[in-house]
């Protein structure tokens, strides 16, 4: 009997961990990000904003789960942080930005960019920053937009990314989802400029003979077999293209209130809720995971993603400048005293 998803996910204690570990064959690297919204704000789901504040919030819980594993795993990762969460949960925002980790934005009322204009998304934005910076006492330079919504047709948003500030957007899906309500068919697959100081990160696919699927993010990480993640990565990685992981807070919460909607919202919404936390732990153990940002500080301290150059003894700081990391010295403890994130080319090994 073939073993079930979840059971395929439980550690084999007598397989060695070096066995799992596949370095690639380029400076590729992964980055891990959370859009941090509650459940009432999935797309699938479909609830207006003017009830949101009547649902019971579990964003407290879910992010205390994820939190927890980063610091187990001595992980930082990028959080685009919806503007209605910052407003609501300032305290969240602040104790993510504590833990050394980069916030960046995912709007305010989480509306799809095909539902708005570009004024009506630039203030939109624009509140959002207001409530994050009030929170936390940062700016983000990051954005992602609800339901990765920028497209050929909403390639507008662009402009007003740039209008605001902000340095880098990870919004795109270069392939067309199967339910068809986002994807940017055919746009790179690598970290690109699409303005002349904004990048673009794109969310990862999977080649199979010969097209592009959706991969290891969102619905995508958590209902596919694991094998399906890790072979993405992988194969990524080792064609030299940078990776960004992204997972949703409720998506770790299979306790979360149903909701009757379509039979296919449901089960793009409520499948698998109970491995993802498995399938997390799974990548954390395998890969190093940096922060988008520190993708980007790299690649404008002079191509170094790109052309593969960065000096495996190096950890770059928040400014992206190197900084030395002393034998044993954790992680965490180079983040809290020296204002460091995590090593941008740090080699696959075991812990």
């Amino acid at each position: 009997m073939a073993p079930t998803d979840e059971q395929s996910m439980t550690p084999d204690p007598h397989r060695p961990v070096s066995a799992e570990r596949i370095a690639p064959r380029s400076n590729a690297r992964c980055a891990l990000s959370f859009d941090v919204e509650d459940w009432f704000h999935a797309g699938n789901l479909r609830i207006p904003p003017g009830h949101w504040a009547e649902m019971p919030s579990r964003i407290e819980r879910s992010m205390e789960t994820i939190l927890s594993l980063l610091e187990e795993y001595d992980t930082i990762a990028t959080f685009f942080v919806l503007g209605w969460i910052a407003h609501r949960h300032p305290s969240l925002v602040r104790r993510i930005r504590r833990g050394g980790h980069e916030i960046a934005s995912h709007g305010f009322w989480h509306q799809p960019l095909s539902h708005m204009t570009r004024k009506t998304f630039v203030e939109d934005v624009r509140r959002a920053q207001v409530a994050i910076e009030s929170a936390a006492d940062t700016t983000p330079i990051g954005f992602r937009a609800p339901s990765y919504s920028i497209d050929e047709r909403t390639s507008w948003a662009f402009d007003g990314l740039r209008e605001l500030g902000f340095r880098y957007d990870s919004s795109v899906y270069p392939v067309r989802a199967p339910h068809g309500r986002y994807g940017w068919p055919n746009s790179p697959l690598r970290p690109h400029r699409v303005r002349t100081d904004l990048w673009e990160f794109p969310l990862p696919t999977l080649t199979l003979w010969g097209r592009r699927v959706p991969a290891a993010s969102g619905a995508y990480f958590r209902i596919a077999p694991c094998a399906v993640t890790t072979m993405a990565i992988e194969q990524n990685l080792n064609r030299g293209i940078s990776v960004v992981v992204n997972i949703h807070p409720w998506e770790l919460d299979p306790d979360q209130p149903r909701v009757r909607t379509s039979i296919g919202r449901r089960l793009l919404h409520y499948t698998n809720l109970r491995t993802t936390r498995n399938k997390l732990e799974h990548v954390l153990r395998r890969y190093e995971f940096v922060t988008i940002r520190q993708m980007l500080n790299a690649i404008e301290k002079g191509g170094i993603l790109a052309r593969g150059l960065m000096p495996k003894t190096q950890v770059l700081g928040r400014s992206g400048e190197p900084i030395q990391r002393r034998a044993g010295e954790k992680l965490k403890n180079i983040v809290k005293e020296r204002g460091a994130g995590p090593p941008i080319n740090r080699p696959l090994h075991p812990r």
